[in-house]
């Protein structure tokens, strides 16, 4: 009986971490569409309401928990960043690096301008939930002179 309690008990935790594994990896799923769907919106409506809306936190099309929309300038700007708007315009921004020294907004660009189909840009960054530093990545595509981004936690 108690190998099989310990075998409960041990599916249990291998269960609830790949639930853990899967809920990432969808997110990282989530952040590529959801840059389809803004450059979809900002084609649609417009720089001016589809910033507004991008800005909007109550808005759970553009800002639902962790996934969220950024939009920068090729040279790194951000100009819609609805969980920090003390990014926006900020020029300091595009020389911040993260703990192991990688340029942020460089690795951003540099996925942005690799090709139409988008890229991943991956750094380290504190993950929301646990407050640790943890392996960081936001998905990238550009559209005119835009970078349209949502980022997320990888499963390890």
């Amino acid at each position: 009986m108690k190998n099989f309690m310990k075998m409960a008990v041990l599916a249990a935790f291998a269960v609830f971490g790949l639930s853990g594994a899967a809920r990432a990896a969808d997110e990282c799923v989530a952040a590529q569409g959801l840059v389809d769907k803004a450059i979809a919106h900002y084609k649609a409506v417009g720089k001016e309401k589809s910033f507004a809306d991008f800005m909007d936190k109550g808005n759970k099309d553009w800002v639902n928990g962790e996934l969220y929309v950024i939009v920068a300038t090729m040279d790194g700007i951000f100009k819609a960043h609805a969980i920090n708007p003390k990014l926006i315009d900020n020029p300091d921004l595009p020389g911040l690096k993260d703990v192991n020294g990688v340029l942020i907004i460089q690795e951003m660009i540099k996925a942005g301008k690799s090709g139409p189909a988008g890229a991943w840009a991956k750094y380290t960054w504190t993950h929301p939930e646990t407050k640790k530093l943890a392996p960081k990545q936001t998905w990238v595509k550009a559209n005119g002179d835009l970078l349209f981004m949502a980022g997320c936690y990888p499963p390890a």
